[in-house]
């Protein structure tokens, strides 16, 4: 070997054995990703509500799929909802499948209940009542009120399921309680109708005035019960129903921010 390679061959050798920089650990990788996906959700929230800056879904959608992309379940769940809706992107629901699918695997409720609601519906997916019932049934067990109620219904008409009006006026009634308006409603149309529960007339009606909240309808049918009620009987459910909004309004207070 000649005198001129000596040099090279050396620094060679020493930059193999040359001590490499210390990588990140996997934790401290993983905690900065999702540090960066929170940050770009949180952006993306305040283009959504207008906090702060000009309201925008578009610019919004931006950020979300910055996050969702890094697997933050939030910012998957929102940026399906803008799908579905129409907000700030064009409507396409198999895309709203696709990232509420995302954040149902990962344990979000609402995800679950809407990715639901699409098989039940046969929207950006083929109409699937088993998986409707599967992803309902999901959410239900982290007690959303809104999968409770949509599982509640599945019973009542026996999709996917053998029809069930006690199950169904059993799920109805633990989300009426949760303060979901559609299931205030449809628990009072089954003390009204005796369906998985004997009539009552009284409860029906508190239910129906309970909903009106939220409902539009629901006073055109708690008059319509009320004709076939005494006065002090309307009176002792619009008793019932002023307690009712009471200890629901004491359940939400009680429930984590």
């Amino acid at each position: 070997m000649t005198p001129r390679y000596i040099i090279p061959l050396i620094f060679t050798i020493a930059h193999l054995f040359a001590e490499k920089p210390p990588s990140l650990p996997r934790a401290q990788v993983e905690a900065t990703r999702f540090e960066e996906a929170k940050q770009n959700y949180q952006r993306g929230v305040a283009f959504a509500e207008g906090d702060g800056v000009e309201k925008s879904y578009a610019i919004a959608a931006q950020y979300y799929r910055k996050a969702a992309a890094s697997g933050y379940a939030p910012a998957q769940y929102d940026l399906a909802y803008l799908y579905e809706n129409c907000l700030g992107l064009e409507c396409d629901f198999k895309q709203a499948a696709i990232w509420y699918r995302k954040a149902a695997d990962q344990g979000d409720a609402e995800a679950q209940n809407n990715l639901g609601a699409l098989y039940a519906t046969g929207r950006g997916v083929r109409r699937d009542d088993r998986q409707a019932f599967h992803w309902y049934q999901m959410a239900a067990a982290h007690h959303d009120p809104e999968a409770t109620s949509n599982l509640g219904m599945m019973y009542l008409r026996g999709r996917a399921v053998k029809r069930d009006l006690t199950k169904a006026f059993q799920l109805f009634q633990e989300a009426a309680n949760s303060g979901y308006g559609v299931a205030q409603n449809n628990l009072a149309l089954m003390y009204a109708n005796g369906q998985g529960v004997n009539r009552d007339f009284v409860l029906a009606y508190a239910w129906l005035v309970v909903a009106s909240d939220q409902i539009s309808g629901a006073e055109q049918l708690r008059d319509r019960v009320g004709q076939e009620m005494q006065q002090q009987d309307i009176a002792r459910a619009n008793d019932l129903a002023m307690r009712t909004r009471e200890e629901i309004a004491k359940k939400k207070a009680r429930e984590p921010k």
